[in-house]
């Protein structure tokens, strides 16, 4: 398996690599929650671990949910046609340190394109069966995707390759206020994200209890390295809280001791009585590796200007 590239932003190494992301991003303004809590911007977390379930979904359903003007779903193609497929992520995050206190988080995303940028060229989703096939297709496909993104990202500008980020699950009001402050679409749930030795576990309910979705997978069986991830997310345009902003924003996560992992596990959807479990059933995501970054920092950088 490879283990020194660069995907999606993000870079794989087999030798530790040294993060600073609180001098690379210093705090450039405070903001305040209702309560007087202070928020910095960029807003930075550390935590227990992040977790990025990589899956196909449905695109033409993806589209659906794909609220803002300007975009569509990246759809890999086969033989120059459509293959009909999407390329979503999963998160969970088991924060332990922010602005807002620590909190627990699922993120559904899935991977956009400016309707006028360029359709990239990249892999067929077909002959997944293996897993590391379905380990190499993600990582090819997001190196297609950051190759395309370089030139922007070396200038600073918003790039023209980003993930939609349509809607967030946590168990911290104030994270959920928080999120505010970006036009982040959070909504409050009970969220418990359980760490072992192998296995990575979710239950993820609404905020009365009720379950919404299970979710584990064997950990510590892919390769183990150093990542650094460094890439775009768009956030619903109805509710960008600036107009002097676009709804976009970048986005870094470092973990010097993280891991690539073909998906072997349960993935559960118990009720689509959420968008982020109705999006996930309706899309048919089918999970196909994994990357978690553990003991992980992150930083949320402000929205660009329009």
């Amino acid at each position: 398996m490879i283990k020194n590239a660069v995907v999606l932003g993000l870079i794989f190494s087999a030798h530790t690599l040294a993060f600073d992301l609180e001098n690379t991003y210093p705090t450039t303004e405070i903001k305040y929650l209702d309560d007087g809590t202070e928020i910095s911007v960029p807003f930075h977390v550390k935590g227990e671990a992040t977790s990025a379930v990589l899956g196909l979904v449905n695109a033409k359903r993806a589209k659906r949910f794909l609220w803002n003007d300007g975009w569509k779903v990246v759809t890999p193609k086969c033989d120059g046609k459509s293959s009909g497929k999407g390329i979503a992520a999963f998160y969970t995050q088991k924060i332990t340190e922010s602005p807002a206190g620590a909190y627990n988080e699922t993120v559904a995303t899935f991977f956009i394109q400016r309707r006028n940028a360029p359709d990239l060229d990249l892999p067929c989703p077909s002959d997944l069966n293996s897993l590391e096939a379905q380990v190499n297709y993600a990582m090819a496909a997001f190196t297609t995707i950051n190759t395309a993104n370089a030139e922007k990202q070396s200038m600073g500008l918003p790039h023209d390759y980003a993930s939609f980020n349509f809607h967030l699950m946590l168990d911290n009001a104030k994270a959920v206020e928080a999120g505010e402050i970006w036009g982040y679409p959070k909504q409050l749930a009970q969220v418990d994200i359980t760490l072992s030795e192998n296995t990575h576990r979710l239950e993820l309910a609404k905020k009365n209890g009720k379950p919404l979705l299970s979710a584990e997978y064997q950990r510590k069986i892919g390769t183990n390295t150093s990542l650094y991830s460094v890439g775009d997310n768009v956030v619903p345009s109805f509710n960008l809280p600036d107009d002097s902003k676009i709804p976009q924003l970048s986005g870094v996560l470092a973990s010097a001791s993280g891991w690539i992992l073909p998906f072997v596990g349960k993935f559960t959807i118990h009720s689509p009585k959420s968008i982020t479990t109705r999006f996930l059933r309706k899309t048919q995501f089918t999970p196909i590796a994994v990357l978690e970054f553990t003991n992980v920092e992150g930083v949320a950088l402000p929205l660009y200007d329009r």
